[in-house]
């Protein structure tokens, strides 16, 4: 676990992330310069998938998150790198495609068919036609010999327990979907049934 500090505003700002994240961090200061003057205690900042909350203690304001191994709704910790490694990995998958995403927070819906995420074939489907906390995610079966008909909604951070490596399309924009074999994408359709994905070297 790395600690860097950066005065920002006058403010000495704490940050705690394994190593490999720092770059991660630094724009995450970066960000936090453009709106110094709100920088208090308790100030926080949607980016992407978390919310980052600032702590104010003794040596400084530690930059906090909501606990996704725990209960994120009111767990919280300075451990920023799960909050890190989405962002990273959501943005990587984005690049990869050279296309903008469409935000998902960590605390939205997904609807999956019941037991989907024990197959290794599988595919993630997004509708803009969805609530407000609501992803626009619906994970099925490919084989639709394995479609019990019966629905279940889970939150976007457990997937992180669950299958992590599906965490990084979650971004993708809304009439995108996307097919996994195992931890590996298969596919990546875009909102004109192109593949989009084959031809990319990862």
């Amino acid at each position: 676990m790395k600690t860097i500090v950066k005065n920002i505003g006058g403010k000495n700002i704490i940050a705690k992330a394994e190593e490999p994240l720092s770059p991660q961090v630094e724009k995450l200061f970066y960000l936090l310069t453009t709106v110094e003057n709100k920088l208090v205690d308790g100030f926080s900042i949607q980016v992407g998938w978390s919310i980052f909350i600032l702590s104010e203690r003794e040596d400084g304001y530690h930059i906090i998150v909501p606990d996704y191994t725990k209960n994120p709704f009111k767990d919280t910790t300075e451990d920023l790198t799960i909050a890190l490694w989405v962002q990273l990995e959501q943005v990587h998958c984005l690049r990869q495609l050279n296309i903008e995403g469409e935000m998902i927070k960590f605390s939205d819906k997904i609807v999956i068919a019941k037991n989907v995420l024990q197959l290794d074939e599988i595919y993630l489907q997004r509708s803009s036609d969805c609530d407000k906390d609501d992803s626009g995610w619906y994970i099925g079966p490919v084989n639709e010999a394995e479609e019990t008909g019966e629905l279940e909604a889970i939150y976007a951070y457990e997937l992180l327990k669950i299958r992590p490596s599906i965490i990084q399309v979650l971004a993708l924009p809304y009439e995108y979907l996307a097919v996994f074999e195992k931890d590996n994408i298969k596919a990546i359709l875009n909102d004109n049934d192109v593949d989009i994905w084959n031809g990319i070297t990862n």
